[in-house]
Formats: structure tokens, sequence, C-alpha cells
């Protein structure tokens, strides 16, 4: 069934990663926005030890730079100006913006490189196979295709190299005529398994019964419940604080200053606690494995 936070009951697992979309996403502010980066990254370091992080570490800076060197020159919005481009605005308050979103979209994406990790296929056929049976099988068959054409790219490369196939030369046509033949060796690749795999469903009576069986029969127990309700207050909680104005921070038409009010601090508290379910489960299975 797992070890840590990957043996959790599917539903506050799934909850989890929602609520932290939402809450990444909601909340503009600097200091929460790098902290929880910094949480899921010793998340993602906790589970595989860094291995899919590091993989697309230079992809993550590349994009971070360019959204944060980009937005100040596409929007001029701001009424702090820092300097002039080519007598384009830079303001201050776009330069923060792009931070911040660089740092959101980040976030998010780190998030996902857990989320494949936690949620397997079986977890979320478990979730939504019998509210929409179809529908959460095309998502699940989709949310594979990529990783799925990666890894089968690697594998036609390598193939095309021991063949002695990979010299793609210098001119610009041999290399595209080259990348077409894989493209091409691909695609036939997987028409053919998608073939094998809808002949293999229907052999097994894919879809015949009303009621799909499980390999694994998920149970809540104390701790799932405790942290199913745990993710419903806090989600609740800092959604409510934040369009309260508890949690204020202003980024147009001026950059507020970071205020950390008492409470603030608690709401903060309460969002890194959130984020960090995973490090603390995690932790307790160690010191229960360590007794």
């Amino acid at each position: 069934m797992g070890y840590g936070f990957s043996s959790l009951h599917p539903l506050p697992s799934f909850l989890y990663y929602l609520g932290a979309i939402i809450l990444i996403m909601t909340f503009y502010h600097p200091i929460f926005l790098l902290a929880g980066l910094l949480i899921l990254i010793a998340t993602n370091f906790i589970q595989d030890r860094g291995k899919k992080i590091k993989s697309y570490r230079k992809f993550y800076i590349f994009m971070a730079m360019i959204i944060i060197f980009m937005n100040p020159i596409i929007s001029s919005r701001g009424e702090t100006v820092l300097f002039y481009i080519f007598d384009r605005v830079i303001t201050l308050e776009s330069l923060v913006y792009g931070i911040c979103t660089a740092i959101s979209l980040i976030s998010i994406m780190v998030l996902f490189l857990s989320y494949n990790m936690i949620i397997t296929e079986d977890k979320f056929m478990y979730l939504f196979s019998d509210m929409l049976p179809k529908t959460s099988f095309l998502i699940m068959m989709t949310m594979g295709f990529i990783p799925l054409l990666k890894r089968r790219i690697t594998e036609i490369n390598t193939v095309q190299e021991l063949k002695g196939g990979k010299e793609y030369g210098n001119k610009f046509k041999e290399k595209l005529i080259e990348r077409m033949k894989v493209l091409n060796i691909l695609l036939i690749w997987s028409l053919e398994e998608s073939i094998i795999r809808a002949r293999s469903m229907r052999a097994r009576g894919y879809g015949a019964v009303q009621k799909r069986s499980f390999y694994f029969n998920y149970r809540m127990d104390k701790l799932d419940i405790f942290t199913l309700l745990f993710i419903i207050f806090a989600v609740f909680t800092l959604m409510f604080s934040w369009n309260s104005g508890i949690i204020h921070y202003e980024i147009y038409p001026k950059v507020s200053s970071v205020n950390l009010e008492f409470k603030t601090i608690l709401f903060f508290i309460l969002y890194i606690l959130y984020l960090g379910i995973p490090i603390i489960i995690e932790g307790m299975d160690k010191l229960k494995w360590h007794k």
C-alpha cells in the first residue's frame, strides 16, 4: 500500500494537491509563495531524493527567467518607475508580479511531480470511476501519455544510435529527415499499442459490469480522517482570511509593504503546516520505524 504519504487514503491525498493548487494560485504574497516553493522542493527530495526535480531544474530556471524578464516589458502597469528600455517603462510592480507569477507556476509544476508519484492510476480510478467512468479513464490515459512518449523517444533514439542512424549531419534537411523518421516510428508504435490495448480491454470485459472492482481495497483509518478534516479546515480558513483581507498584499497599482502582523503570522503557520502535510506524515512514519 506504500509508505509515508503514499500510504494515505486516495481521497485526502487528492484533496491535498487540489487545495495546494488553489492556495498557490490565490496567495500572491512573496513570503507565502517563496516558503511554499521551498516546502514543495523539500517534499520532492524526501519522496524521491530530488531525482525528478533535478532533471527539470534547467527548464524551471529558464522558464522563470523568461517570465520575470518578459512581464515588465509586456506590462507597464504600476506607479513606481525603475528605468526605461527603448522608451518602454519598467515598473517595480510589473517586476514583482512577474517574480510572483514565476514562483507560483514553478510551485505548481513541482507539486505535480509529487502528484505523479503519489496519485497512481489505480488511486485515480478508485476516486472517479464510479462517478465518471469514461472521463476518468480518458484523463488517466492522457496524463500518462506524455511521459510514455518521452520514454519511447529515448528508446527509439537509443536504437537508432546503435544502428548508426543518429548521425544527423550538418544540413538542416538531413536533421529534419532523421527527426521525421523518429516521429514516424513513434506514431506507428503508439497506434499499434493502442489497438492491442483496446482488444485486451474488450477481451477482459471492460465496461461490461457497472460496478468496477479494485486491486486495492482502500479504507480510511484515524490518520486519514484527521488529515482529511485538517485539509478542509485549512483550505476554508486560509481562503476566508484572504477574501476578508486579513492577509493583505497588493502589487497593483503600487507594491504594498510586507507587514507581518500577528494574524498574518498565524495564517502563515497554518499555510506552512498545510503544504508540509507530506513531510509531517513521512516524518511520523520514520519515527515509528526507528522505534
